[in-house]
């Protein structure tokens, strides 16, 4: 039997298996109390065979930061009454519910300043806003958020959540007093480490007065911040976690970073797999035996059971993956791997997720904080489809047609599905986007929809196929600057090399300092190459569309390579063996064995004209439509 869905007892409580749903921010109400939104969101989870459900943190009180910067709240007994509500729900589907207790964010909350004090341990910047400097609490006001904390966990024991869990981790407010980075007080609350501790152990007793002796309470810690002055496993980090384990928590939830290395905390696409695991090693190694709840993209099912049965952990939390698929429990258990929409590592979740008046999704899953209104259900009329376009908007808009019972055809006219995923996942490094392309394929040819590659699709093959309604997924294709040589046989497109692995010479020049650019440039360093971006604005990245996470994380993969960058640069003509290349007043010409552009891409509307000039009713998606990303293709 998996190791994953054994049973697994804390304390009092019993769960039906050792997996988790990771704590993410999504869809609270207004007053940061649990919206319907939320509670459809959180309930597909349960349903999907999650064995414990956390819902985003809930901060004590209102005082200082608002809903609309935070999490959930959880201090009157509205709030309390919509949470018993969904609580209910979630066990009558066998999972159990926890819930993160925290007194605030404090220097990383994103609220504006016009409606939030951003408060802290001493007085640090805010991390979204620089210019502002955090208020620094009083001792009579820390006495009271301590007490805060005990009522809010009172009001969750009254809605029959099953575990606290004390919010001390990545850089928020707790462990901003814990950290000798962010606290630099001379009271009883900074200098030494019990000093610095106290008001983390103060919160801690507060909650466990309000829920008594035998109420399962467990922690979250980060042992290393991984930024200058922040804490190390040498400087305090297995300190903090013996003395952790000296208290009565049920278990540590572990994690990595914090919000100036946010990519290791929630990593991104640029990270490997099972990416935090080696902070869970080093703790075991420092003689750390309490159970563990361990995270960061162990969404592969060999790898979880694997660090279970190991004794590594006792449970692992699936976060971006439960919003890819919320019946990834289910589907491993009963050995349906193929159909996991695996989660891509995009954080498009993320990047949607802010400002706040959007809607925050998931780019693979458009039913994700959309339960409600998004529901996959049998048609009572079915129709003949074409699909024109084999990418990802055109394989998922062709596999959920099919499901639904209409008659679907796609047509790809190259000889391979999956459009330009093919680019995005063909580094070894960005090994989420390949694997969820390669099921994405699988759950297609499944659905019963009819797959025809090397089909070009124009208007007459179209009448003749005579359907109902056509969807045009026909991508995007990459620009063609007009600069003089640009027809050498040396020049190559980006999407060509990292599509198809095209060998290159030795010394290659990358045109563009987008994502693409920089992940080409990645790419060759990986391979041997020696590689330089030329990007004319005055940095790389400048103008891509990523959430900090992944940018984070494709900045840190281009600070371990060899490449080179020249910004500000622009390339002015191609010559059979150098380019030329002005920065300012400067011209350079640059010997070279192969140039790669990067430099964006363009939609080409013709075919779609010509549907609708014949009368056919056609519907654009994706890239066809605008050069965007996964999201916009699926959604």
């Amino acid at each position: 039997m998996s190791h994953l869905f054994e049973e697994y007892k804390i304390g009092s409580v019993t769960l039906k298996n050792r997996v988790a749903m990771a704590p993410m921010g999504h869809v609270h109400a207004a007053d940061g109390g649990v919206s319907e939104q939320q509670h459809a969101y959180i309930l597909e989870r349960a349903k999907g065979g999650f064995g414990l459900i956390y819902p985003s943190a809930h901060t004590v009180t209102d005082k200082y930061e608002k809903p609309e910067g935070s999490g959930n709240f959880l201090f009157n007994y509205s709030q309390a009454a919509r949470l018993a509500h969904l609580v209910d729900e979630v066990h009558q589907y066998g999972a159990k519910f926890a819930i993160q207790l925290t007194p605030g964010y404090g220097r990383v909350n994103k609220g504006n300043p016009a409606q939030t004090i951003h408060v802290s341990a001493s007085d640090n910047r805010a991390f979204y806003y620089p210019d502002v400097v955090c208020h620094t609490l009083t001792v009579d006001e820390i006495h009271e958020l301590v007490a805060c904390m005990g009522k809010s966990a009172a009001l969750a024991k009254m809605a029959g959540v099953d575990i606290i869990e004390i919010h001390a981790y990545g850089g928020y407010l707790i462990d901003q007093f814990m950290s000798k980075v962010w606290n630099r007080r001379d009271d009883e609350y900074g200098g030494s480490l019990d000093n610095r501790m106290r008001f983390f152990n103060e919160c801690t007793q507060a909650v466990r007065r309000a829920v008594g002796p035998d109420f399962p309470i467990s922690v979250k810690y980060t042992p290393v911040h991984e930024i200058e002055g922040g804490r190390t496993f040498e400087d305090e980090g297995i300190e903090i976690a013996r003395r952790l384990q000296d208290m009565d928590f049920a278990y540590m939830h572990v994690d990595y970073g914090c919000y100036e290395r946010w990519n290791l905390a929630i990593p991104s696409a640029y990270e490997k797999q099972g990416a935090q695991l080696h902070v869970a090693e080093r703790l075991r190694k420092e003689g750390i035996t309490m159970p563990f709840l361990i995270q960061g993209k162990l969404n592969d099912p060999v790898e979880a059971e694997r660090v279970i049965e190991s004794g590594l952990t006792d449970m692992i939390a699936l976060g971006k993956q439960s919003l890819a698929d919320p019946y990834w429990p289910s589907k491993v258990k009963n050995g349906r791997v193929d159909d996991i929409d695996f989660c891509c590592a995009c954080l498009e979740c993320l990047n949607h997720s802010y400002p706040f008046i959007r809607r925050s999704s998931c780019a693979i899953n458009p039913r994700t904080a959309a339960e409600r209104e998004y529901k996959l259900e049998k048609t009572a009329h079915p129709r003949k489809l074409l699909v024109v376009g084999g990418g990802p908007g055109g394989m998922a808009a062709a596999k959920y047609a099919a499901q639904v019972g209409h008659s679907v055809e796609l047509w790809e006219k190259s000889n391979r599905l999956g459009g330009n995923m093919n680019a995005a996942g063909g580094p070894d490094f960005k090994f989420d986007v390949r694997r969820f392309s390669m099921n994405l394929q699988k759950q297609l040819y499944n659905s019963g929809a009819v797959v025809r590659l090397s089909k070009e699709a124009n208007a007459d093959s179209i009448k003749e196929f005579a359907p109902d309604a056509v969807i045009v997924a026909a991508g995007a294709k990459p620009i063609k600057p007009r600069i003089p040589g640009i027809d050498n046989s040396k020049v190559i497109d980006a999407l060509d090399l990292l599509s198809n692995r095209i060998p290159t010479g030795e010394k290659v020049y990358v045109l563009g300092g987008g994502e693409v650019g920089c992940e080409a440039a990645a790419y060759l360093d990986s391979v041997g190459k020696d590689v330089t971006i030329i990007e004319m604005q005055s940095e790389i990245l400048s103008t891509a569309n990523m959430a900090d996470n992944a940018r984070k994380g494709l900045e840190d993969l281009l600070g371990r390579t060899k490449v080179r960058i020249l910004t500000g640069t622009k390339l002015t003509e191609i010559k059979d063996n150098l380019i030329v290349c002005e920065n300012g007043t400067e011209t350079q010409e640059l010997a070279y064995d192969n140039l790669v552009l990067a430099v964006g891409f363009k939609s080409d509307h013709t075919l779609c004209d010509e549907l609708k000039s014949a009368g056919i009713k056609v519907f654009p998606i994706g890239d066809y439509n605008s050069p965007r990303k996964i999201y916009y293709g699926i959604h």
